[in-house]
């Protein structure tokens, strides 16, 4: 695989300014961003290995000087053992049915938005505001990435859950999941991992990234339930290779 991630001819680079940490108070964070119109499945490997997220056309990763509570964290996927408690969530939620496409909206994508940020925003504060279908179609649909897929739950035809991945030949990538309140109490954000992490192997993919994993965020705990994962060592510079490790806790062998 190609590891050069040095900036391309169309994108544009930015270091974001300070500010208040969104998952550890009285810290602070900072992240350098790179805006993308398309990319390929070579050049998003690449990025996803050292530490780069993706949403939209922006990606980003943390430069924060003051903390590095963030680590990149990716399952190996060949290697899944799960627990007694995901094997229950998972037929706790036998009923729900999984559809896997290309990225789409309807008026059904958009109400199920607005009803999980309105149902977080009463019950964690997070901020809210009306999303339309141009501003879901802006935040997920724009821009030139092939390897871009939703997840779609159903149950008794009823929409109540989207997981946005991007998901390449070798690996995948979480990106965001929405779903309905009311079926909050049977876990859906550890049953869409299962769901993820069984079509990925399916496929063959041998990685699936999860995103940031920070120790002390209640809210980010779930990443690492699941066995085997790696953490990212640092945050690399393109001449730099990258290097994942297993944590010194996790002594199961695979």
């Amino acid at each position: 695989m190609n590891n050069d991630t040095g900036l391309q001819s169309d994108e544009l680079a930015v270091i974001g300014a300070e500010s208040g940490c969104s998952y550890l108070p009285g810290k602070t964070s900072q992240f350098e961003y790179r805006w993308a119109a398309s990319l390929s499945c070579e050049r998003i490997e690449a990025l996803l290995e050292r530490g780069w997220r993706r949403f939209g056309r922006a990606l980003f990763r943390p430069v924060c000087r003051r903390c590095c509570e963030c680590r990149s964290l990716r399952i190996v996927l060949p290697h899944v053992k799960l627990s007694k408690s995901q094997r229950r969530c998972r037929n706790r939620n036998s009923d729900v049915r999984v559809v896997v496409r290309p990225p789409s909206v309807t008026n059904e994508h958009v109400r199920l938005y607005n009803e999980y940020h309105r149902d977080m925003h009463e019950r964690r504060g997070w901020p809210f505001r009306e999303t339309t279908v141009d501003d879901y179609c802006q935040s997920f649909l724009d821009g030139q990435f092939e390897f871009s897929r939703e997840f779609l739950y159903f149950r008794d035809e009823r929409l109540i859950g989207v997981g946005m991945v991007d998901m390449t030949d070798r690996v995948q990538s979480s990106i965001y999941f929405i779903h309905d309140p009311q079926w909050r109490d049977k876990g859906p954000g550890t049953f869409s991992v299962l769901s993820e992490i069984e079509f990925g192997r399916a496929a063959g993919r041998y990685y699936q990234y999860m995103g940031y994993y920070i120790r002390d965020c209640g809210s980010m705990s779930y990443k690492n339930r699941f066995h085997p994962y790696q953490y990212l060592r640092d945050y690399v510079s393109a001449t730099e290779s990258p290097v994942w490790e297993r944590p010194k806790s996790d002594v199961r062998p695979y």
